[in-house]
């Protein structure tokens, strides 16, 4: 191998530790919102009773791909919540009331909003699933917005 070529090597190798190094450094930087992601999805649509279902963060929110979790803010409300148990909840799995964060909703009086703020951790692509339960059918409006994320 030529001299050049050894320099070469010595470089790419160099600089392939930097970007190692600057990879980690990086790695779970929270990136504080001035003003929030929303999704016309999440902006008081009325759902029903739904079981476990991902939320691609990206195409629904903008939100970069493969982040680690995101701050988010629900805001909920049932017609029949005061009746019985309603919930909007995020996680980062699809395990039935694995739970992250929840706007809970049992005995509020109806049509009344509670708002819950906390960090949901992603899965392994950067996505959130939600779950909801809901008094009747289209009976829960429900709000979800970004606030921030961890790279």
């Amino acid at each position: 191998m030529s001299n050049f070529d050894e320099t070469v090597i010595r470089r790419l190798t160099a600089l392939e530790r930097e970007v190692e190094r600057l990879r980690v450094k990086e790695s779970g930087k929270f990136i504080a919102l001035t003003a929030p992601l929303t999704s016309t999805d999440w902006d008081g649509d009325a759902f029903s009773t739904t079981a476990k279902t991902k939320i691609d963060l990206s195409t629904v929110f903008g939100v970069p791909a493969n982040v680690k979790a995101v701050l988010v803010r629900l805001t909920a409300r049932d017609s029949g919540s005061s009746a019985g148990y309603c919930q909007l909840a995020l996680s980062p799995n699809n395990t039935d009331n694995s739970i992250a964060v929840q706007a809970y909703l049992q005995g509020v009086a109806n049509d009344v909003y509670v708002t819950e703020n906390g960090v949901v951790p992603c899965d392994s692509g950067g996505d959130i699933y939600y779950q909801i339960t809901a008094s009747g059918t289209g009976t829960l409006d429900a709000i979800i917005e970004i606030w921030g994320y961890w790279l």
